[in-house]
């Protein structure tokens, strides 16, 4: 009896193959209260294109912040997310999905949230940059 008839384990799929939406970056507390660009390094990846952008536990409620996700600093290069309230952010349980615009396949290899507006009081926030991954796995 070689065991058990039915087995859990991880999907096989490895983060440098292109089968399927994945994380492409992330980052865990943002500070919402000071103006400027945290970067995002790109897991794993030279060619992607970015379809879901989620801002999450917020510390606190995001009611003056703004921020969006850009391919260069100082709100430069492509706006992946304009910058817009965060203001559906009200706490550390709630999951925005922002909007993101249709963009070009990416190359570049870190993506900066800008908070382009204070919160005013120490706050912090979470960044998830899915997508699909072009590169080649050869």
């Amino acid at each position: 009896n070689p065991g058990p008839a039915v087995t859990v384990s991880a999907h096989p799929s490895n983060v440098s193959t292109n089968q399927a939406l994945r994380l492409l970056a992330v980052y865990q507390g943002v500070n919402a209260n000071a103006t400027g660009d945290t970067v995002l390094p790109i897991v794993n990846s030279t060619s992607y294109s970015v379809s879901n952008v989620i801002f999450t536990n917020a510390s606190i409620s995001l009611t003056t912040a703004e921020a969006g996700l850009f391919t260069a600093p100082a709100a430069g290069g492509t706006a992946i997310v304009a910058d817009a309230a965060l203001s559906a952010l009200t706490g550390s349980t709630v999951v925005s999905q922002r909007t993101v615009a249709a963009t070009a396949a990416q190359a570049g290899q870190k993506l900066y949230v800008n908070v382009s507006v204070a919160q005013g009081a120490a706050a912090t926030f979470d960044v998830y940059v899915y997508g699909y991954d072009f590169s080649s796995s050869n």
